[in-house]
């Protein structure tokens, strides 16, 4: 029997995923990418930022040189150099993604796909498929109110590609994108103003932990404005623009970033002519296996909505190509799925927090333990933070957990396997951690929520 003949569209993280894993399973896979390998992950998401607040962070480390026992004259920035490097690293890893391309055989056309029934027609060329991957991801939104081909107005792609500091920036949405955003150019010395029409940064993050964050922020100099929406551009000029808030409030800046969210491009590649649901936000209908309403065309990623997540598109990639070809099927789980914020500092969360689990119901209580009592991190320099664990009263099951502090995204995933087992608040206290690491002060605020801490519990 011939190998099965499969086709992707997209090379994002999730079409990365379902073509190698294509392949493993003996299909004969084409992946079809309109730009570059990796897609916005890679290349204007989250390794060109993280590569660009990795040097904000050596630069905070080194303006407080002092305290530390050195002695540093003087400590500038070449920002046309920070983007350089961020520029290596983006093809450095997309060179390696089209590596493992070649090296499994797996065809990349760079060009444009759309779905025209039983086939994806790019240029003059069909592509007959026995199984689709739809993994085309999404776009930054802009908003119609403002001109988005002015200079002055940024997404969060103009962003990467500029080649100096802006003097001020006004940042709409206190997401995660304009949070990470504002924690990045605040330090490089931009003055930052972040417009947020919610109570609060960071929707979805406890609501103590986002406050801790926020008084953070503006100790680096970032202007808050929250609850409040734009109401008008009063002025486009060659400089900059100025902005009116609902409030009355007037700002004038250099650049305006606009971080509102992303659009799905799901509803723009012909699905519909395939049988596909699409929803009116350009959002692919996919069921609990990751099929939409046509068996042989699969969907995943951000192009589906929910969290837009690249560790998450890629998990659904491989399940999708599982069910797809393998020999068992099985629904996609999204119970466990860690969420990280790469600000100064980071926050990190999985599961349920305090909030979201008082209002499914739970009896939930708190186990914590704060940054400024570990040996590590006051050897580190960074004693802003603290570990939050929920756990359930009755059964001290763990639910969740918030993390805000100095390596939090990497010890995330430790509570997210807690989690996954079914592991109780004590449980978890009882696992022995390395002394002195930062990661111990998960076994701390275990440990105090169960009431056995020796130094955080009565």
């Amino acid at each position: 029997m011939s190998a099965p003949r499969v086709v992707v569209l997209g090379g994002g993280p999730a079409g990365n995923v379902a073509a190698f894993r294509a392949a493993q399973l003996g299909a004969s896979v084409t992946m079809i990418e309109r730009d570059n390998v990796g897609g916005t992950c890679l290349n204007w998401g989250c390794i060109p930022t993280k590569a660009l607040l990795a040097a904000t962070e050596v630069l905070r480390k080194a303006r407080e040189a002092e305290k530390w026992g050195l002695v540093i004259p003087e400590v500038g920035v070449d920002f046309p150099r920070m983007m350089e490097r961020k520029d290596e690293i983006v093809s450095t890893l997309r060179s390696q993604v089209e590596g493992v391309a070649g090296a499994k055989n797996v065809e990349v056309i760079y060009d444009t796909g759309r779905v025209e029934g039983d086939v994806v027609v790019v240029g003059e060329q069909e592509y007959p498929y026995d199984i689709l991957f739809v993994a085309v991801g999404t776009s930054p939104a802009g908003l119609p109110m403002l001109d988005m081909d002015h200079p002055a107005i940024l997404t969060s792609d103009d962003v990467l590609q500029l080649q100096e500091v802006p003097e001020s920036m006004l940042v709409l949405g206190g997401g995660v994108i304009g949070c990470e955003f504002a924690s990045l150019f605040a330090p490089l010395g931009c003055d930052v103003t972040v417009v947020e029409i919610l109570p609060q940064l960071l929707t979805g993050v406890d609501k103590r932990i986002a406050g801790q964050f926020q008084r953070i922020l503006e100790g680096d100099g970032v202007t808050v404005h929250l609850d409040v929406s734009l109401e008008e551009i009063t002025d486009y000029r060659d400089d900059g623009i100025t902005a009116r808030l609902a409030d009355g409030t007037e700002i004038a800046a250099e650049k305006l970033l606009v971080s509102i969210g992303r659009r799905s491009a799901g509803g723009s590649v012909g699905l519909e002519t395939a049988g596909v649901e699409v929803t009116d936000r350009g959002f692919v209908v996919v069921d609990d296996y990751l099929q939409t309403a046509n068996p042989k065309i699969y969907a995943v990623g951000d192009c589906i909505g929910g969290l837009q997540l690249a560790h998450l598109a890629e998990a659904e990639a491989h399940r999708a190509t599982d069910n797809a070809l393998g020999e068992h099927r099985l629904p996609m789980d999204r119970t466990v799925v860690p969420s990280c914020i790469y600000t100064h500092p980071e926050i990190a969360s999985v599961g349920l927090s305090a909030d979201a689990a008082k209002e499914a119901g739970y009896a939930a209580k708190r186990g914590q333990a704060r940054y400024g009592g570990n040996g590590k991190a006051l050897a580190e320099g960074d004693e802003s933070g603290f570990v939050q664990l929920v756990f359930d009263g009755e059964t001290e099951l763990l639910l969740g957990a918030t993390l805000m502090g100095t390596h939090a995204v990497e010890m995330i995933s430790e509570v997210g396997v807690a989690i996954s087992n079914g592991l109780t608040i004590g449980e978890l206290g009882e696992i022995i951690h390395p002394h002195p690491t930062i990661a111990e002060l998960v076994m701390h605020a275990a440990q105090q929520g169960e009431g056995v801490a020796p130094y955080l519990s009565p």
